[in-house]
């Protein structure tokens, strides 16, 4: 199957009513999933899963019994498993959702049903104030995690190293400029807001023209989510 690039911006186009959700793309067993926001949704939690919202576009209030903060785009949040949350804006915004593809319950029994309201706080996290903080390109910076989904930032300058996608599929998702991601299935060019997914087991090599501000999403959890 060739590569494939997914452009979140027109998938959002296609979404015809508010917090309609749209699957994007797979990365193993998780899924990052597409929504756009006006209004705001009914309070509820999840006792299965954490989920983590990420803001292409706009402004996503995030309300929850940790706490409030106001995503723009660019930044990032966590709800752990059994935070009653919910989300919403005033105007038109687009948003990522990652988050298993199944119940955790069904796979390991890892089942939270409930929390102390204001036992926790939820943090923010802003890719491109984390990416001002990379002192070397093609090195990635763990930022934050759902579950045992890993998100992190990385610079490219020109031709970075090949990688082998050998922990599991990768999904490289453009902040900044453009990126083109070369594999032995072909080769897709990505500006801002569109993304690829590499599966496993196959090589790639990024190279970006100037300098390019990519989100990397990886299987293996090693940044603590706050909970």
């Amino acid at each position: 199957m060739p590569i494939a690039k997914i452009n979140a911006f027109e998938e959002a186009n296609g979404l015809t009513q508010p917090f309609l959700v749209v699957d994007l793309a797979d990365i193993d067993d998780f899924v990052a999933r597409l929504f756009t926001s006006e209004g705001m949704i009914a309070w509820h939690k999840h006792i299965d899963q954490e989920q983590l919202f990420l803001v292409l576009d706009g402004e996503l209030a995030l309300e929850s019994e940790w706490g409030n903060n106001m995503l723009r785009s660019g930044e990032m949040a966590v709800i752990p498993k059994a935070v009653a949350h919910r989300c919403g804006s005033v105007s038109r915004a687009v948003a990522l959702v990652f988050e298993r593809k199944v119940f955790a319950n069904r796979q390991n029994g890892k089942r939270r049903l409930f929390v102390l309201e204001g036992a926790g706080k939820i943090h923010p996290v802003n890719i491109g104030a984390e990416a001002l903080q990379l002192t070397e390109p093609s090195v990635a910076r763990e930022l934050i995690a759902v579950d045992d989904l890993c998100l992190s930032v990385v610079r490219y300058e020109g031709e970075g190293e090949e990688h082998l996608c050998s922990g599991g599929s990768e999904l490289l998702l453009v902040q900044e400029d453009s990126l083109t991601v070369g594999t032995e299935l072909g080769t897709v060019t990505l500006g801002r807001g569109e993304m690829t997914v590499v599966p496993k087991g196959v090589r790639y090599l990024p190279q970006a023209s100037e300098r390019a501000v990519v989100l990397l999403a990886t299987k293996g959890r090693s940044v603590s989510t706050g909970d």
